[in-house]
């Protein structure tokens, strides 16, 4: 998956060599870097144009060109509640490896217990929530194996690895096939936001959108947010017009984040006749070849020809 991290976006005026660091910059080199920063901020303003549509999505899906067009909720209850049982095995397994490798303490017990007192409350509110039939009894087997397996390892006040795996592999299949109807749900409510919020865009404008996922620093691969938009967008659009950027949820950090990737594929393209060369460390290249040298990966250098 492309990501987008504070650490990767490459500023090409903000450069700095580490290998200087003993020997302090003279005065006019840093009013020089300073005076070319500030013009580099001021024209990072006006990267992200105003007829420029950009799906945010965070919580919510929100559409902004200039403005917010509009902000719609994705996240339907029973992609929460599928969520939440699923939990309860990754809960148990970790609590069980904290008791193995931990068995004096009883804080690790005491977190067994609070999983089988919750477990028991989830299990009489199954009614309530909008499970199909075969849903419902796929979360009353998840809860079931669970007591058996909680209530062995409290009555005997320890675990082993065989029963722990045991446990782990027999609730697998249904780990995953809650998985898939919380992926189905998801993606059905936000095929629904995207098209509501799209109507509001002139023809033509959605071809040329730039949706913009934020999340955790350490997304899993295929994100469904993320794949959603590659489809919706057509091929080549991962990394071009669909950004991953980890670790930020606020909105302006994101829209800022923005602006420097566009700003920095307009003076890419400039510089290198590549749009995209600043999203890598400007050092990279030659990094790489100065570390082969130096740790002998690019094998025998030709001798000097003398004459």
């Amino acid at each position: 998956m492309y990501k987008i991290t504070f650490k990767t976006i490459s500023i090409f005026f903000a450069l700095i060599l580490p290998a200087f660091a003993q020997n302090p910059t003279p005065r006019l080199f840093n009013e020089l870097n300073a005076a070319a920063r500030e013009s580099y901020a001021a024209s990072r303003a006006l990267a992200l144009k105003s007829d420029q549509p950009v799906f945010l999505v965070s919580d919510n899906v929100t559409l902004i060109r200039g403005e917010d067009l509009g902000s719609l909720p994705y996240t339907p209850p029973l992609y929460r509640h599928l969520e939440s049982i699923s939990h309860l095995p990754l809960g148990a397994y970790s609590a069980s490896m904290g008791l193995l490798e931990n068995p004096k303490d009883k804080r690790w017990l005491d977190r067994l217990r609070m999983l089988l007192n919750q477990l028991n409350i989830a299990e009489a509110d199954l009614p309530k929530a909008s499970f199909t039939e075969l849903q419902r009894v796929r979360q009353q087997n998840i809860l079931s194996a669970s007591r058996t397996y909680l209530d062995a390892i409290l009555m005997r006040g320890n675990t082993d690895i065989t029963s722990i795996n045991r446990y782990s592999r027999s609730l697998a299949p249904l780990l995953l096939a809650n998985a898939a109807d919380a992926a189905n749900v998801q993606i059905e409510a936000l095929d629904h936001a995207v098209r509501e919020l799209s109507k509001k865009l002139k023809p033509g404008e959605f071809e040329k959108a730039i949706a913009v996922i934020t999340g955790p620093k350490a997304p899993r691969e295929g994100n469904l947010q993320f794949q959603y938009f590659v489809y919706a967008f057509g091929t080549g659009s991962a990394g071009i017009r669909v950004l991953y950027m980890e670790n930020i949820f606020d909105r302006e950090a994101a829209l800022g984040i923005l602006r420097t990737v566009l700003n920095d594929r307009v003076a890419s393209q400039a510089f290198f006749g590549e749009a995209y060369r600043l999203e890598r460390d400007l050092m990279a290249d030659g990094a790489t070849v100065e570390l082969m040298r130096r740790f002998g990966n690019l094998g025998n250098q030709p001798s000097l020809l003398v004459k």
